[in-house]
């Protein structure tokens, strides 16, 4: 059901009649008087331009004025402005700022705006032409583009879901979701258009990474989602643009490797900072993302064992070895980055290494 607002504005005659005053050039200006802070915003490396830690300098305006549990803005209104009376609820959920925030968010969101780049220009896409690959190598490429098409567009649902829910005091971790979102967008855009280049077609679907993305798109908190999201499958998906880049034949594909890798390297950040910040504030909830990593890693082993996945991995790489060992390097730092969130060590928990071992069996 739509929001009805309290009054008819159009029939209000205190509105009309305050109009009418103004218009008549009785101005109060009261407005002017409120504004209780102000304060000399500056590019700190002009360069760089103006960037969201210069106008955060003030701890005004700045996330230290931020408390853990926001109970009295649940508004519009931009951190720092006036509160006047009577402001309407926009029934925020997410309220308390260890379950969103990540100081690096606000580099992050820079770096996504500065790093940006365009599939349809940007791509060398007349180098697929000359590309020396058997017809076997082309199929796999194109199957490896499939699934990364949909883990792209998931990546837009996941923060789409949450950050309409998030207090606008946090406006930093929503610029930043904002980015991750027209980051995964390109993703989506820029391996469709890999898949489908030339005499192309999109690949078989895995019912293995559906299960995944859909534990990660079910996840009960925001926290959880992000650590499911960030944390555990960008580690991977990142892992997957090396190997996309080292695979590599041709400048195009060489190129969508090292922008996988470099936008996935944000969502990486991201996700350690937030945990660690998390538990750092909270640690009781770290047994809590554990628990949830737990059914998430069960998804990822579930897709890394998918014919959907191995398999092309298995035909461009030339063997099983080659594969396996980037699944253990790719774990191992995926590991390292648990113990960095403040997770800990996840190995004797994880059913990731005995997938691995079964690998070398």
């Amino acid at each position: 059901m739509s929001y009805i607002s309290p009054k008819d504005f159009s029939e209000d005659t205190g509105l009309i009649a305050e109009v009418m005053r103004v218009m008549g050039g009785d101005l109060r200006l009261e407005w002017m008087k409120d504004c209780p802070h102000a304060m000399a915003a500056r590019p700190s490396q002009p360069r760089r331009g103006l960037t969201l830690d210069d106008i955060n300098d003030d701890p005004y305006y700045g996330p230290s004025a931020i408390p853990e549990i926001i109970r009295r803005h649940f508004s519009m209104t931009p951190r720092g402005g006036v509160l006047p009376e009577g402001l309407p609820s926009l029934g925020y959920r997410l309220n308390r700022k260890s379950d969103v925030w990540a100081d690096s968010a606000t580099v992050l969101f820079e770096e996504s705006k500065s790093r940006r780049w365009a599939p349809a220009r940007s791509v060398p896409w007349d180098a697929l032409d000359e590309a020396s690959l058997s017809s076997e190598e082309d199929v796999a490429i194109r199957q490896l583009c499939t699934g990364l098409t949909s883990i792209g567009l998931v990546s837009t649902d996941v923060p789409s879901r949450w950050v309409w829910l998030m207090n606008q005091d946090f406006h930093e971790i929503k610029y930043w979701m904002c980015a991750q979102m027209f980051d995964a967008t390109r993703l989506a855009e820029a391996f469709r258009k890999r898949a489908l280049y030339g005499r192309g077609a999109l690949g078989c679907d895995s019912r293995e990474l559906g299960e995944l993305l859909k534990i990660i798109m079910e996840s009960e908190t925001y926290p959880l989602a992000s650590a499911a999201l960030n944390l555990t499958l960008f580690s991977f998906v990142q892992n997957l643009g090396r190997r996309f880049e080292y695979l590599s034949t041709n400048a195009a594909d060489t190129y969508l490797g090292t922008r996988l890798v470099q936008d996935a390297s944000r969502f990486v950040a991201y996700g350690i900072d937030h945990i660690r910040q998390l538990v750092g504030t909270r640690p009781s909830q770290a047994e809590i993302v554990n628990d949830h990593l737990d059914l998430v890693e069960n998804g990822l082993v579930g897709y890394l064992g998918s014919r959907e996945l191995i398999e092309p991995l298995v035909v461009l790489s030339g063997g099983v070895e080659s594969v396996a060992a980037f699944y253990r390097r790719a774990a191992e730092q995926y590991f390292e980055r648990c113990v960095a969130a403040g997770l800990g060590e996840r190995q004797d928990r994880s059913p990731l290494p005995a997938f691995l071992k079964l690998l070398d069996s």
